[in-house]
């Protein structure tokens, strides 16, 4: 399988292309993505000193790829770090860039947050990411609504802590950034056969997968009941929701573990008790991810996001997974090396 492979850096101002950076040969730029920190992706590498005089405070960089003649853009970038050296008269500048996650981060309430009883949760998360400066985005409807007056979030609190407690009481995914710059409010997505994004397969040359997997597994202490109790201060009562992994395919569930390792999990405020107890499913779930992970390196591929779901199968191993890292190197030969965690359903 043969393809021609190129890349640009856009300088973006104002939403709008303003110049191109150029690589440097040797030293190109590389995407990280790590869906465990609260800023998913960033950009590293060394550039020529730009034509153009680039505002390094506000512009940001937008690298795409180009396949066979098709632009693929990989996200949407502000420099964090801008370093500028010299050796042997040739110039150089070494930029590290986080994507927007970065923005949200960096804003903090500058007034106590107060957010009203029967509020649409996604319209009170819409209005602290354009208060930070995040305007474009992606989502999917909910109708859940705040149960009670919030005043949670004092004066000083990073917008994006504020963000993200809000999507975790309606069980949707933290907030990222795709490849477009658009902020993601998603619902947390279950790994199963009905929802795989990508298919990572050793005999289908399309997934460009390099010989060679690695494989680690940890079940040390890892529950298999999850109790979550949500104890509003307006509420007369605590809700409680009991989640058990009675998954036979599941080497932590109660009948191949032959016990009970129950955890409590205290939870601050949920939406209600429907949505407490798909949290506590949720853990379940989740926790079957946290058994094995795998290692997986493979030519380039674009339009991998954060935590999506992949369809793997290698030799024997079959198996639907969720990309928790991914690092992707911008220049023709590079690689993507992935570190993915198993859900311990086989695939059919």
């Amino acid at each position: 399988m043969t393809r021609t492979i190129d890349f640009h850096y856009f300088v973006v101002r104002n939403g709008a292309t303003f110049c191109e950076l150029h690589a440097v040969a040797g030293a190109e730029p590389k995407i990280m993505m790590d869906d465990s920190g609260s800023i998913k992706m960033k950009l590293s590498g060394s550039f020529l000193p730009p034509e153009e005089d680039v505002n390094w405070l506000t512009d940001e960089i937008r690298p795409v790829m180009v396949i066979d003649g098709t632009e693929y853009s990989l996200g949407v970038f502000l420099p964090s770090n801008v370093a500028e050296t010299e050796t042997g008269g040739s110039q150089r500048v070494r930029v590290d860039a986080f994507d927007r996650d970065w923005i949200v981060k960096d804003y903090r309430m500058e007034r106590t947050l107060f957010l009203q009883a029967g509020t649409k949760y996604l319209d009170a998360i819409g209005s602290v990411l354009a208060e930070s400066g995040i305007t474009l985005i992606s989502a999917v409807d909910s109708d859940e609504v705040l149960a009670e007056d919030r005043a949670d979030w004092e004066i000083g609190t990073p917008a994006i802590d504020i963000v993200n407690q809000l999507l975790a009481e309606i069980n949707y995914e933290e907030l990222w950034f795709d490849q477009q710059g658009a902020a993601v409010l998603e619902p947390k997505a279950t790994a199963t056969a009905n929802n795989i994004e990508h298919t990572l397969d050793e005999t289908n040359v399309e997934s460009l997968m390099l010989p060679g997997i690695s494989r680690t597994t940890d079940f040390h202490s890892a529950p298999n009941v999850f109790i979550c109790v949500c104890s509003n201060a307006d509420k007369d009562s605590a809700m409680v929701a009991i989640a058990e992994n009675t998954n036979p395919q599941s080497p932590l569930s109660l009948a191949r573990r032959g016990r009970r390792i129950p955890v409590l999990v205290n939870v601050d405020n949920i939406a209600s008790q429907e949505e407490l107890q798909l949290y506590a499913d949720r853990m379940v779930t989740d926790s079957m991810l946290k058994g094995e992970v795998i290692g997986v390196t493979t030519c380039l591929l674009p339009g991998y996001g954060v935590g999506d779901i992949v369809a793997l199968r290698y030799g024997e191993l079959s198996a639907i997974c969720r990309a928790k890292r991914w690092t992707m190197d911008l220049k023709v030969g590079g690689h993507m090396d992935f570190t993915l965690e198993r859900v311990i359903l086989n695939l059919e």
